[in-house]
């Protein structure tokens, strides 16, 4: 066998993992648009581009038929590529979206990472002890009656630890708390002129829905370090889409 030939085979292998992983990250652990919102394309062309195209190419220049340790380098080259896919399979997983929980007036993306055993051991609802794989849960994080606790909550967000959004324990199921979301909801008629090329991507994307403009509203999105866009239904609060476009730009 060539060297082209070996390495033109371990690039298909190469690919066909690419694929798998690219269509799991897409369809069942990023739905559109948590993917390019929470950051995960950077990570993903790197991992891709360290098992797709290092790997090959190492082979393409290390094969040789007569070499006494081919085995033995082509043996370090898949578990280095293996290692690597790994880690950063694992990192993407611990970074999906889990939750996306209404809070105060505005939606917040939960991940994995983002909660704390110390927090996660006080869930009492079973329907909030297992964390999603096929995208997030759609929930309302409601602020406790107890005064101590709601000093508690205050004091960690100041502090730099968990805040509401990040502690399941005082979750709720977002269809118990429309009033609360329909009298958070932002009018697209109460923007300002300035903020026009914003209203105008809100309404398009509603309409490629089936939505008019009289029947819609939206609210902010927090995706990591980033905003996006709910689109919403001002007479249920039900979310019609999100949209990558961010509300204060």
């Amino acid at each position: 066998m060539t060297r082209w030939k070996a390495s033109g085979i371990h690039l298909l292998i190469c690919g066909l993992i690419a694929i798998t992983v690219l269509a799991v990250m897409l369809f069942i652990w990023y739905p559109e648009p948590y993917f390019e919102a929470l950051g995960g394309k950077r990570l993903l062309m790197v991992l891709l581009g360290v098992d797709v195209t290092l790997g090959p190419l190492i082979t393409l220049i290390i094969y040789n038929e007569r070499k006494k340790k081919l085995k033995f380098d082509l043996t370090v080259i898949a578990i280095l590529q293996i290692s690597a896919l790994i880690y950063g399979v694992s990192v993407l997983f611990a970074s999906r979206p889990v939750y996306l929980a209404f809070t105060v007036d505005r939606f917040e993306v939960v991940r994995p990472k983002d909660l704390k055993v110390e927090e996660t051991d006080k869930i009492e609802d079973e329907r909030f002890k297992s964390l999603s794989i096929f995208g997030p849960k759609l929930v309302t994080a409601a602020m406790p009656e107890d005064p101590k606790e709601r000093e508690r909550i205050l004091f960690s967000a100041l502090g730099g630890g968990s805040d509401l959004q990040a502690m399941p324990q005082h979750y709720v199921p977002y269809e118990q708390t429309t009033e609360a979301v329909l009298k958070k909801l932002l009018k697209l008629e109460d923007l300002s002129k300035v903020r026009s090329n914003f209203k105008k991507a809100v309404i398009e994307n509603a309409q490629k829905e089936g939505y008019k403009e009289s029947e819609i509203a939206y609210l902010p999105v927090r995706a990591g370090g980033k905003f996006i866009t709910a689109i919403m239904k001002k007479d249920n609060a039900e979310i019609i889409k999100l949209v990558d476009i961010d509300p204060y730009g």
